[in-house]
Formats: C-alpha cells, structure tokens, sequence
C-alpha cells in the first residue's frame, strides 16, 4: 500500500536541529565539491575563457536562484524530510512523486562516488603515485589501484560516520569544512591578485573557440552541473529550527559564495602562468599533457604565489570540498530513503530512524553501495557522474511545475510567474542535454547514454513492482509520468545512436589519415608535406560535415518521435477522459440504479402493506352470511379492482426491474406441456363466458421436457392469451398453439403461437405494442382496462430467454403472435412434480396452534381472522425478536407453524428465523412460512438462505395461505 505522510503528524519524525549558518554550509558545500578545483582547466577556460567563464557563472547562478524560489515556496507548504520528492508526490500524484526521486537517487549518489574518487585523482597530482599500490587493473583506459580504492572507501566511511555520530556533530563538522573551504579559496584568490597587482592583464578575455556570447551560453548550460546539490537542503526542511521565510536569504547567499567560489578559482587558474607559456590559452591548450602540480591550474596558481603554505591551503580546501560534498549527499540521500521508505515506496526497514532521530539504515546503505563504485575506476565513474545533469534538469522541472501548480491553487502570481519560469529554464537545459546538435559541449559520452537509458528502464520495472502491491491504488493513476519516462528513454536513445555513431566514425577518421600519412612516408614524403596535410585536413573537414549531417538528422528524428509521441499522448488523453467520463456515467447509473431499486422496493411494500387489508377485509366481508345483495356487489367490485390495482403495481415494478437489470431467470427441469395445459385451461371459463370459440393444441410436441423458467414462461402464455381474450369480441376465437420446430445444437426450438379474431392493430401502433406503457387511442380499446405494459413485459421475458417475438395484425381482422424459444433437453425424471393438495380445503386443523409475527395490527387482525375461521389456534407476535422468545419458552410442538413478516421493529424476520433455526431440537425445525410484502426475487432467496420453508406475497390469497400451510402442518 503506498500512502503519502504527513511528517508534521509524526511524533516520532526527525527533530529540528538545523540552524541558517548550518543549513547554508549544506548547500553551500552540496553545490561546490571537487569539481570548482578541477573544471577551471578543464572545462571553463577551454570554454569560455576567464570573463566569459565570469559572466556565464553569475549568470547561472541568478538562473539557479530562480529555480531556487520554487523551493522557497514549496518547503513552506510542505516542510517535510524528501525534498522534491515530496513536492511531487503532494501535489502532483505519487506516480510524479516516484519518478524524481528515481532521479534524485542516482543524482546524489554519483555525487557521492565522483567526490569519493575525486580524492585519489587529486593526491595522484599533488603526490604523485603515493596511493597507487597493490592489485591493478584497468577499466576502460583508467588503472585502478588498490590503495586509491581503499583511500576512496576510508573516506565514504568517515562521512558516513560523521552522519551516524549524531545530527548536532555532523552539522558542526559541515559548518566546519565548508567555512575552511571558502576561505581556502579566497585567500589564495587574494593573496594572487595582490602579488599579480590585480587581473586586468589576463589575456585572453575569451576563449579562441566561437564568439563570446555562445562560449557564456555554454557555461550557462553548465550551470546544473556546477551547482547541484543547493537545493539538498530541502530534504531536511523538516529539521530546521528557525522559520522558513529564512530559507530564501540562505538560497541567496549558497549561490552567492558558490558562484564565487567557481569564479575565483577559475580565475587563479588563468592568472597563473608556467614559464614558458605566453598566456593561459596556449598553457591550458597543452594542460592534458601536463603531469603534477603543473597538470591542475588551480594549484599550481596556489603554489607559485604562496609556495608551500599556498599548496596546503588549497589542499584542505579541496579536502573540505570533497567531505562538505559527501557529507551533503549523504544526508540528503539518507533524508529521501526517509521519506520514501514511510510512503512504502522502499523496504520500510531501510529508512528507520534509530533513537538519535537518524536513518543510520539508510546511511550505511548509501555508504557500503558507495564503497563498491571506487573499483570500476574514476572514468566509469565520470560517466555515471555526467547523467546527473539529465535527471537534475528533471527534478527542476518538477519542482518548478509544482510551484506554477500552488500558485495557481492559491491564486498567488507571484508563485505561478517564478514557477512558470523555472519550468522553461528546465525544459530548455533538458533540451539542450538531449538534443546535442544545438551545442556541442552539451554532448555526454555513448556510456553515459545509455546508463541513462538502464537507470530509467530499472525504475519502470520497480514502478510495476509497487503497483502489484499497491491495495489503496494510489499509483499507477498518472500515464503523463511515463509518457515523459518513455519520451526520455526514447531521446536518449536516439542521443545514444548518434554519439556512438560520430565516435565510430572519428575513430576510423583518424585511422585513415593514420594510415595515408605511413603511406605517404613509404612514399618518401614527410608527414607535414604540404600534400599530406592538405589531404588529412580534407579528411577532417569531411568528417566534420558528416558529424554535423548526423546530428542535423538526429536533431530532425528527435523533434519528430517527440512531435508524434505529443501527438499521440493528446489522443490518449482525449480517449481517458472519455472512459473517465463513462466510469463516471456508469458510477451514476449504478447509483441511480440502487436508489430506484431501493424506492420499488419501498414502495412495493408501502404499497402491497394497505392492499393486504383491503383485500383480506373484502374476503372476510364476502364469507359473512347474511350480506345484502347490494353490498355483495359492491364487495365483489371492490375485490376485482383490487385485483387489477394489484396486477398494475406487479407489472410496475417488473418493468423496472427488468430495465435496471436487477430480474434474472431462474431455469429448472420442467414439463412444458404441463405448463401450456394448466396456464391455457385457467381462460376456460373467461372464453365460455364471453361466447369465444377456444382452442388448444399441443400435439406437434415430441418432447415435452426441457430446462426453462417455468414463471416466465407462464407470464407469457398468461399475458397473450389475456390479451386475445379482452380484445376480441364475442362469437370471435381464439387459438393456442405449441409446436417443436428443430434442434439447434443441443437446444430444441419450440413455437407459440396465439392468435385471435378480434380488432387488431393498425399499423402504426403494432410498431409500438411492445413499448411500455403504450396502448391505441380507439373508442373501443378505451373501454378495456389495461395497463400497457404486459406486451413490454413478455417482450422482455422473451429477449431474457435469447428468443424472438412476432406479431401480425390487421385492424377489424385480428391478431396473431409467435414467440420462438429454445431450451436444452430434460428428462422425465429430473422434472419437479408439484404436490397435489386436493384435500387442502376439507382438513380440520381445529386446534392446531400457529405463532403469527406481525407488526401492523391490521395485517394481524385480517391473518388471525382468516386462518382462526379455518380452525387454527393463533398466538400474535409483534417483532421478531417477540417470537423468538415465544418459542424458545415454550415446549417443542407447542407451534406446528410460523408465519412470518419481513420488516418489523426490533428484529426483522430473516433475524428471527436465523436465530430459531440456530435452537436445539425439534424447535429448530418448525415450519417458518413468510408472509410479507416483500417480494423480489432477492427477497425470496434470502427469505429461503435465513432457514425459511416457503413465501407467500401479500396481499395474500387465503385459498393460497392454507394451501402452503397445509403443506407444511398437519392436522389434529
């Protein structure tokens, strides 16, 4: 199940300790690390030059700062432990959530492992080949030595240590490196300027290479690189202790300090030039070349302005950098596992806090994976280290989104501007990284590539692992997360194709011209022969023309899979709100299907509850002797409206629950001649009555046995030979006919047909005779009751059982209607054969004592009345819980019955059956009978799973009423 925290509610949560001056020297040291000691040479000089270097830092910087007010904005909202992730999580989904902090996770670990190794690359050139010693081997060029491992390893321990120590030491030891590192740097950046007499003669301003505003452009693109890591302060937003309107003016003075650091440093590096070299330009051109002290410009500028000291200065400097680096990331790293290990995201066990407030778990983890890494080499390494700038640019983006998000939420423009920003800033970075032909100092190695590429399949195989287990289902909701997850693998890829691609071809660029200068040599020409020069220079240029042919077509398949995949993901959308839209309708429906199903419900027992009593008191009035002719008559009248009042309510509520699809058919071995005799011979009297010539015919039947719903089907019959009789007039006929057509498969097909000589249809209504609640407007149908709805109803029944209805008609000819059905085969045997109970009426059941739970008085009343003119003694209780306890009291057999309501106070009657049908003994097993007004189908079937023997609807018929007990009860 993945949830996500409120930090704010967890007591048992990390607790503040984190002042400004130490959250500032964790971003501080975060941002500058190895790196500002190293990229001067060989990156920003090469590049841009001192002042193009000057410029496109600050520059980056205030672009950084920018970035920096989302956080701002959003550690106010959300001062919880996970940072951006968090942020993400909160306000876009966990899905967006799970994403950055994919991303986060290798972007501060290989932070972890480029300042580990860095310490032994810088000793290899201050020291030499102090460390380098015991087992060797190589890895991609770079020998690997055992000493500078175990050298890189000691010092992820001792941070690691430093962490685990305790929250208060690990933020003085912070505070510590990073004060020692910016004052390393700034000394010796005074101490130059002033023995140089200033820095106005270092020249050249720019480098050689393209005009100066895309060489700053260039640094700009690097601004991501140089200062990631100053926003790790946002993990441990829940740890300040001090109000977080501070948290901007320590953003301000982290780049600050950090931006100086960078421009300081790269500035020591031009100023200090080797003898022998006119200008940084030509000292730096040849820098690869260079071993020791001479090799890394930032030390060496130390060393020849200050000497020693200077050396030793600059070396505890780069020492701070490296441990402010590790113990930064290290923190931040542990804060994420945190965060994501409370909202199930990781193994809840590797973020547990121990008694100090510290996710030592999560810090050991960290620390023993970054102790592997120092074996695959320092160039290894630099690749994993260079896809940081991917996924930072991601994380950026995210958190900028998430800031338009709030700002728009809380109407704030100031929020949504700032936000607005930050998300193009990112989005241009990523663009820059992804799409290399735009700028080629942007471009990673193949390696880095596809690292990328199998970190962000790696997360979407764990994604899948978290949805399989997610019960609450709160991932796996946003499909624009892997849409950009896919986009980016896809990109990349396409980088990926397209670095591969130029490195092979420069790599046989150069094996040609290799080759064509021996060549000319065994010629007897001189390798710098004007000929030989013209030659490989051709070859160059043409490779160069190739490279830029390449890129040119990645760039064009890259904006083209990127246009689709938009295109695509717009479709996609379209088509999820629609099925959103759907759910939506259906959830409605469903609702509204409930509801209706519950008001019929209702109704149909409010409704049968008053019928009861009418037409019990006319039966009971109709038995009385001595009732005048008059008042016979109008009982008689009042009992047959009541008949069709009753049948118009069950034609109601089965045309409802037909349409909700709440009526199901209940199939069974059955008789179907026996079903067409008795529904067919219940109209003998009605036909004879109306001087109608009546016919039955069942004699094309081979087999009469076969599984259906014997109900159904008798409606059917019921409601067309019903209405042949009423709409045809006297001295007309009427024709009922059963016939077995042909099997189909293992189904046989069966024909009834009705037909009548009565006054038909005319053709625009026999268009409309099975829609509900439709009948023709005729002076002679208008005078026959109905309700326009039996036609519906058989047509329903009919579809129910996968069959067909036909009808032919013509007005003043009558009517004829087929019905085609096919039912599998039964046999004899299987057939339920109905109890006879011809001798129902002439039993005497004087004595014989029956329990009736009833709550309506009047229902009571007309129940005891009915069945004590029968004989019966009968004892009245008024919920189920009453008659529970009249026949726990009393002796076995005292009741040879139970006739029980459904809705009653107290305890229902599914309640009370259930409970007597749990007693010992014979009590167990007395007859219980529901009398009630429910009576649904799902009705009756709990009525029989609570232990009831049989139900009788009301209004009931007392006939029916002794019959069933009759069944059940025997005489005394």
């Amino acid at each position: 199940m993945i949830h996500i925290q409120n930090t704010k509610q967890n007591k048992s949560g990390p607790s503040p300790y984190l002042s400004p001056v130490a959250v500032w020297a964790l971003s501080f040291g975060c941002a500058v690390g190895w790196g500002s000691f190293v990229m001067p040479g060989t990156t920003f000089l090469p590049i841009a030059g001192p002042w193009g270097s000057v410029i496109g830092l600050l520059i980056g910087a205030a672009i950084m700062l920018i970035l920096g007010l989302s956080y701002r904005v959003l550690m106010a909202r959300y001062p919880d432990a996970g940072g951006s992730y968090t942020f993400a999580a909160k306000v876009l989904g966990s899905d967006h959530g799970f994403l950055c902090a994919w991303m986060l996770l290798l972007t501060y670990a290989a932070i972890i492992w480029a300042n580990s190794t860095a310490l032994s690359l810088i000793v290899r050139f201050l020291f030499g080949d102090v460390f380098c010693f015991g087992f060797s081997y190589q890895i991609a060029g770079y020998t690997v030595y055992m000493g500078e491992v175990l050298l890189s390893v000691a010092v992820i321990a001792a941070a690691c240590l430093v962490c685990v120590a305790g929250k208060r030491f690990s933020a003085f030891v912070q505070t510590l490196c990073a004060i020692l590192l910016f004052a390393g740097i700034a000394v010796c950046f005074v101490t130059i300027v002033i023995r140089r007499g200033g820095l106005g003669d270092i020249t050249p301003a720019f480098s050689s290479q393209g005009k100066p505003f895309s060489q700053i452009l260039a640094i700009v693109l690097l601004a991501p690189w140089a200062f990631i890591g100053f926003e790790s302060i946002s993990h441990s937003a829940e740890e300040f202790r001090f109000r977080q309107k501070k948290v901007l003016l320590i953003l301000i003075a982290a780049l600050a300090t950090g931006a100086l650091a960078y421009i300081m440093l790269t500035l020591c590096a031009a100023a200090a030039t080797p003898d022998g070299f006119h200008n940084w330009s030509k000292y730096i051109g040849v820098l690869s070349d260079i071993d020791g002290i001479r090799g890394l410009p930032t030390f060496y500028a130390a060393q020849s302005s200050m000497g020693t000291a200077g050396l030793i200065i600059l070396g505890v400097a780069s020492f701070c950098g490296i441990f402010t680096g590790l113990i930064g990331n290290m923190i931040a790293l542990s804060r994420l596992i945190y965060r994501m290990s409370a909202d199930e995201m990781l193994p809840k066990q590797i973020g547990k806090l121990n008694k100090k407030g510290i996710p030592s778990r999560a810090l050991w983890s960290v620390a023993i994976i970054s102790m592997i890494i120092p074996f695959f080499g320092r160039t290894a390494i630099g690749w994993i280290v260079d896809v940081t700038t991917i996924g930072a640019t991601i994380v950026y983006a995210y958190v900028s989104i998430c800031a338009v998000v709030v700002g728009k939420r809380e109407k704030k423009f100031s929020t949504l501007l700032f936000g607005a920003i930050g998300t193009v800033i990112a989005v241009t970075f990523a663009v820059f990284y992804l799409l290399p032909h735009i700028q080629s100092q942007s471009e990673l190695a193949a390696e880095s590539y596809m690292i990328l590429i199998v970190w962000s399949v790696i997360g979407m195989i764990l994604f899948r692992m978290l949805m399989r287990r997610d019960k609450s289902r709160l991932i796996g909701k946003s499909t624009v997360v892997w849409i950009i997850l896919f986009c980016l693998i896809l990109l990349v890829s396409v980088s990926w194709v397209n670095r591969t691609t130029l490195d092979h071809a420069k790599q046989i660029t150069q094996e040609v011209q290799e080759v064509h200068t021996d060549l000319a040599g065994q010629a007897g020409l001189e390798p710098h022969n004007d000929s030989v020069r013209q030659t490989n220079r051709f070859l160059g240029e043409r490779f160069n023309e190739f490279a830029q042919t390449v890129r040119k077509n990645v760039f064009i398949l890259g904006g083209l899979l990127l246009g689709s995949l938009l295109l695509i993901f717009s479709i996609f959308s379209i088509i999820k709100k629609r099925e959103q839209l759907i759910e939506a309708e259906r959830h409605l429906a469903e609702e509204t299907s409930r509801a209706k199903s519950t008001f019929l419900s209702n109704m149909s027992h409010d409704i049968r509850t008053p019928m009861n009593a009418i037409t019990g008191y006319t039966a009971l009035a109709l038995k009385e002797e001595g009732v005048p002719e008059s008042t016979r008559s109008y009982l008689e009248k009042i009992d047959t409206s009541g008949k069709q009042l009753l049948s118009l309510i069950n034609d109601i509520l089965d045309m409802s629950r037909i349409e909700s699809g709440k009526m199901e058919l209940d199939p069974e071995p059955a008789d179907l001649i026996e079903i067409f005799d008795e529904t067919c011979h219940i109209f003998d009297i009605q036909m004879q009555a109306k001087q109608l010539t009546y016919t039955v015919d069942h004699s094309d039947v081979k087999h009469r046995y076969a599984v259906c719903d014997k109900n159904r089907l008798n409606r059917i019959l019921l409601n067309l030979i019903s209405n042949a009789h009423k709409y045809t007039p006297s001295g007309g006929s009427v024709s009922v006919k059963l016939k077995e057509l042909k099997i189909h498969g293992k189904d046989r097909t069966y024909e009834i047909i009705v037909s009548d000589t009565g006054i038909g249809m005319s053709p625009e209504f026999a268009e409309h005779i099975f829609d509900s609640f439709e009948r023709e407007r005729s002076r002679t149908v208008d005078m026959i009751q109905g309700t326009g709805l039996g036609m519906a109803i058989t047509k329903k029944f009919v579809e129910m059982m996968n069959g067909t209805i036909t009808i032919l008609t013509e007005q003043g000819k009558g009517s004829t209607f087929t019905v085609r059905l096919s039912f599998p085969p039964a046999k004899k045997d299987e057939v339920h054969m109905p109890v006879e109970h011809t001798e129902a009426e002439q039993t005497d059941f004087s004595g014989v004592r029956i329990l009736l739970a009833e709550d309506n008085p009047i229902n009571s009343e007309i129940a005891s009345m009915i069945l004590s003119q029968e004989g019966f003694i009968v004892d009245v209780a008024e919920n189920g819980q009453v008659a529970a306890e009249m026949i726990e009291r009393t002796d076995s057999g005292y009741y040879s019955a139970i006739l029980m309501d459904i809705q009653m106070p107290v305890m229902n009657g599914y309640d009370a059956a259930r409970k007597i049908r749990a007693m010992t003994g014979e009590k167990a097993q007395i007859p219980i009978i529901a009398v009630t007004a429910n009576t649904f189908e799902n009705d009756k079937h709990e009525a029989f799973d609570s232990g009831m023997n049989a139900h009788i609807a009301k209004p009931f018929q007392p006939d029916e009423l002794i019959a069933t007990l009759s069944e059940y009860v025997s005489s005394k």
